[in-house]
């Protein structure tokens, strides 16, 4: 199902094996649940117990930074593979996509971006866009836009033989291209030197270009492991040689630039650039190649946005932290947790920075710099050395931070579509919610079983919610719960939200052997 996995070396293989690992347990409950309601039979998750304990022991805190000695990280690796592949086993199971009939939304909102298929030829769909693609690795994928996916569902998707023959909508010359959304150029060493988003006339490069590799030497005075210095800051510098470029799609759907970098001396950077037709988000799908000893390495984009802090996603909701460095406080944030997204936002006006495994990130001024590899050689000698997949990508987005130019995005860009059959699978939203800043997380069985599942819902911004609660036909009631699925009071119609508040409600179903 991943059309994204790499080669299975090195520590910072462990971190995208944890994030996936999260990723495919999500959507392997949910699709246990939406079988379960749809059939009526009741929703069981022991089979997903034994695959979260694995998960939960590897998420251990010296095994995420790699500060573990050799054999530890050799047995995570070893565990946490086993997980994915088991997992894998199992969504193919239920879901059949070999048999495709369309494709499964994991998330709990309408969606519209790129669906990517396991079709290796050209097809086209009747109302909606197609273009067949190579991906980095040689593989062939096709490429969907303008398919409106309901939550928490199954929409059937119909394909016919021979290719989409729309037009681009991208123009190329030189070092310029233009997209539906931007006026870019690249610089001769292959970043980005200036983007223009055509929603405002807005330049947003400023000093380096967008996506510019910075280096420097890496070795803290203690747990070399983990930590990074301030001075490590004051000596990053813009590292990679550009060794090719080529356009490796150009069509109704997406324009794709192939580049090879040498960094860090030794090391080596693929990376697809991936314009969207019908987004202004700029993806970088990324492999690299790492052999750097006691080096930090930093993807950069220097924009012209500025504010007085910008947001970094942690679990169930983000923390504001200060882009300036006028004290002790703030010189000490020079490098900080994110999950999901960083992004940098004025009133009316913001850049987010998205990835689907990288933890660690800088902001200052305007410069969002997120960190893609890190040297530490001890208490593991072995360092980082190995071959990493990954992906990140730039969002501008009109307006400020809110739920919809950005948490929902960086929802998307980690949990893609997938490919289904559609059999015992509902084409009604599970469930469904009327306020955009609170966001349906997790769907999954109950720990005690029976007609029910837990729903998790969280306010996502920051700010008050309130939303009417709907629900697919056969689900009978909903109860609050605390986090240990104990209920303490009736679900009523509309569900007020504190700033970041989780919610946790007990949804009963019909029991169809019960159905007159």
């Amino acid at each position: 199902m991943e059309l994204h996995r790499g080669t299975l070396t090195g520590k910072q293989q462990i971190k995208k094996n944890n994030r996936m690992a999260e990723t495919a347990l999500h959507d392997l409950e949910l699709v246990a649940v939406l079988a379960a309601v749809h059939s009526g039979a009741p929703a069981c998750g022991a089979a997903c117990r034994p695959l979260w304990e694995t998960l939960l022991v590897n998420q251990f805190h010296d095994i995420l930074p790699g500060s573990c000695i050799p054999e530890a990280h050799d047995e995570s690796l070893r565990q946490t593979t086993a997980l994915l592949e088991e997992a894998g086993r199992r969504l193919d199971a239920k879901l059949r996509p070999e048999q495709m009939g369309g494709v499964l939304n994991p998330l709990g909102f309408a969606r519209t971006d790129t669906v990517y298929l396991p079709v290796n030829t050209a097809m086209h769909a009747p109302g909606l866009r197609t273009q067949l693609v190579e991906l980095r690795g040689g593989a062939r994928v096709l490429a969907v836009a303008g398919l409106r996916q309901q939550p928490f569902s199954f929409t059937p998707l119909s394909l016919c033989a021979g290719a989409d023959e729309a037009s681009s909508p991208f123009h190329a010359c030189g070092n310029r291209l233009e997209t539906p959304f931007a006026l870019v150029r690249f610089s001769p060493g292959g970043a980005i030197s200036s983007f223009v988003d055509r929603r405002t006339g807005r330049e947003l490069c400023a000093g380096l270009p967008l996506n510019t590799f910075l280096s420097a030497e890496d070795v803290p005075a203690a747990w070399d492991g983990w930590d990074v210095d301030a001075d490590c800051m004051e000596k990053l510098r813009p590292d990679g040689v550009l060794q090719s470029r080529m356009v490796a799609a150009d069509g109704p759907v997406e324009y794709r630039v192939r580049c090879t970098w040498t960094v860090c001396g030794g090391s080596v950077v693929r990376q697809d650039i991936i314009f969207h037709a019908d987004s202004p988000l700029v993806e970088f799908d990324t492999e690299l190649e790492w052999h750097g000893k006691h080096r930090l390495l930093k993807a950069a984009f220097d924009t012209t946005v500025q504010a007085p802090a910008a947001r970094q996603e942690i679990q169930f909701g983000c923390i504001q932290r200060p882009t300036t460095r006028n004290d002790s406080l703030e010189q000490a944030k020079f490098e900080v947790c994110c999950h999901k997204y960083a992004d940098l936002s004025e009133p009316s006006y913001g850049v987010a920075l998205l990835n689907d495994c990288k933890y660690g990130v800088s902001v200052e001024g305007g410069r969002i710099a997120l960190s893609l590899a890190k040297g530490g050689m001890r208490p593991d000698p072995r360092g980082d050395e190995g071959v990493y997949t990954f992906r990140y990508a730039f969002l501008p987005h009109t307006g400020g931070f809110c739920a919809q130019s950005v948490v929902r995005p960086a929802y998307a860009f980690q949990y893609a579509a997938l490919p289904a059959s559609g059999e015992g699978l509902p084409s009604e939203p599970l469930v469904r919610v009327d306020a955009a800043n609170v966001m349906p997380e997790t769907v999954k069985p109950c720990e005690d079983g029976g007609h029910a599942f837990i729903l998790r819902l969280y306010e996502c911004e920051g700010s008050y919610a309130r939303t009417r609660l709907s629900l697919a036909p056969g689900c009978s009631g909903a109860q609050l719960c605390d986090m240990l699925e104990q209920p303490f009071a009736p679900c009523p119609a509309d569900l007020e939200f504190r700033p970041f508040e989780i919610k946790t409600l007990r949804i009963t179903y019909t029991d169809r052997e019960d159905t007159p």
